[in-house]
């Protein structure tokens, strides 16, 4: 879904989406029925703020690193959760609207302009996102602060 913007190497080679300190409990991604479906066999789940993931347990340090995680990327390729598609975009909730932002994180993505990203949000997210947003409300995320906004939907 983001291949025009950030490449599968790029991503393969960095893989900080794919872990999570405690504290970041709430990126761990949403997986929805059909998903669950399709890998149900292989990983065991737990609920985060009534919501499907991945079950994870943290090191000492208190970081996880996803299930799906492979040497060479996300074993689940492109059946992964909608929020991994998705990463470093998100759509979140502020007040009673849902925007879209980019995390502060991702430093491939954040090399680029802020009017490419606006401009790549609007062209290709923007409908899948809103999309998603209709079939599944619950799992839009509050927003938080620091993450810019590029796009009100």
């Amino acid at each position: 879904m983001l291949n025009k913007i950030l490449t599968e190497a790029d991503c393969a080679e960095c893989k900080l989406c794919c872990g999570f300190y405690e504290s970041e409990i709430w990126e761990v991604p949403v997986i929805d029925d059909e998903l669950a479906a399709l890998i149900i066999e292989q990983y065991d789940f737990g609920i985060v703020s009534n919501q499907r993931v991945f079950k994870v347990g943290y090191d000492e340090k208190g970081l996880c690193l996803c299930p799906a995680l492979g040497k060479n990327g996300c074993r689940l390729g492109m059946s992964k959760p909608f929020d991994c598609k998705l990463w470093p975009f998100r759509a979140m909730k502020l007040g009673e609207l849902v925007v879209i932002t980019v995390s502060p994180l991702c430093r491939k993505v954040n090399e680029k302009p802020l009017g490419e990203l606006v401009e790549f949000v609007n062209s290709e997210l923007t409908d899948k996102i809103k999309a998603r947003v209709e079939k599944y409300p619950a799992q839009v995320k509050d927003y938080i602060n620091g993450y810019p906004i590029l796009a009100v939907l």
